[in-house]
């Protein structure tokens, strides 16, 4: 039985170096110093919505105040056959850079599909060469626009992927978002940095509309519930290997809110998650499945400790414990000096510990044939 502990503490040891490999990486991630791109540049944003009432006016009137709004840039809302007011607010608003469109018939499901359905329909009937895209429960920043653009003077660059933030978190589950958020941004713009994998959050992308289509990013996942970013991201990196970058800069941060119950939560994750199994990058499966096996190997080594009650398993135990409780502290604390979650630290412990337990847990359910609902829509 001390092998297997002293396998768990090697499992840990190696999961620190990880964490410090892409600390390096994120330290990397440099903003261009370029000018801002001609306003004469013409780009698109792209918003499908569905069932979004609650937050779809905040985010389209942040769209409309960018600081070089000009006649070169257009707003597509795509209504995802809303169930709620959605569209009747959408159909209020009066801008002449404002376009909306509809899938099938109002409130009534009549096409079978996802987002990346809506999103495809806005790209394929937009005007840009560059496609900007956000969710419809996200608020951007005022030289959003502007500032994508510039990585776009460079001509191999064919995505930008930018940072995501939880607006105002105050409860545990609020916490328990946002430090995954960033976490999970450190890590994936180390990796796009590095070259190890590439993950982006469709909340915050920029993408040439050529690529998008020589890519064809979507055919063949179309019935799968989410993946508009990894599936879009890992079809833009087979066509351009070195056409992918991060935008490290605060005020490209787009902020969105958290999701305000435990249920519509996981649903989320498991339909997150799920998306994971289609992937064909070797090298995000392995390093998915690594940070699994760490997590679940410490909950192992808990179980036999108090089985075995032996000092030395204990010991080695609380070593692996304490090596991964670090390496996860350290990684918040390089990712806060970017994302800045007020009070962060205070939460870091028991977020830290309902997050080892979750992330075990959607790893195990995302693998089971489980249907839930997503805004109405079962998937």
């Amino acid at each position: 039985m001390l092998i297997i502990f002293i396998c768990i503490l090697l499992l840990s040891l190696a999961y620190s170096g990880l964490i410090a490999y892409f600390i390096y990486y994120w330290k990397k991630s440099i903003p261009p110093t370029h000018p801002t791109f001609p306003t004469g540049f013409r780009s698109s944003i792209i918003i499908a919505a569905r069932n979004e009432e609650e937050h779809i006016l905040e985010s389209v009137q942040s769209c409309l105040k960018q600081k070089e709004l000009h006649q070169e840039m257009e707003l597509i809302v795509v209504d995802d056959q809303s169930e709620d007011d959605t569209y009747a607010i959408l159909n209020a608003i009066e801008h002449q850079n404002f376009k909306l469109m509809r899938l099938g018939v109002y409130k009534r499901t009549t096409i079978k599909g996802s987002k990346k359905k809506a999103l495809a329909y806005g790209i394929n009937h937009a005007q840009g060469e560059i496609i900007l895209t956000t969710d419809a429960d996200c608020i951007v920043k005022d030289q959003w626009v502007t500032k994508m653009l510039d990585y776009f003077q460079e001509p191999q660059i064919q995505l930008v992927s930018g940072p995501v933030g939880i607006v105002q978190p105050k409860s545990f589950l609020d916490y328990l978002q946002a430090l995954d958020f960033s976490a999970n941004g450190l890590i994936n713009a180390a990796g796009i940095q590095s070259g190890t994998h590439y993950l982006c959050n469709a909340a915050n992308l920029a993408y040439r509309k050529a690529a998008f289509l020589n890519a064809e990013a979507y055919e063949n996942n179309y019935e799968i519930a989410s993946g508009d970013d990894v599936f879009l991201i890992e079809k833009i990196k087979e066509q351009y290997p070195a056409g992918i970058c991060f935008a490290h800069e605060k005020e490209l941060m787009v902020e969105t809110y958290a999701i305000p119950g435990w249920g519509s939560f996981l649903a989320q994750r498991l339909r997150w998650a799920g998306k994971m199994r289609f992937v064909k990058s070797w090298k995000l499966s392995a390093l998915s499945s690594f940070v699994w096996i760490q997590r679940i190997s410490v909950f192992i080594a808990l179980a036999l400790s108090i089985y075995s009650n032996n000092v030395y398993h204990w010991a080695l135990f609380a070593a692996s414990f304490i090596i991964q409780c670090l390496s996860d502290f350290i990684l918040q604390y390089h990712a806060n000096h970017f994302y800045a979650i007020p009070s962060w630290k205070k939460w870091f412990l028991p977020v830290w510990m309902a997050h080892n337990i979750y992330f075990v847990l959607i790893g195990l359910l995302s693998w089971l044939p489980i249907s839930h609902n997503w805004k109405g829509r079962k998937v």
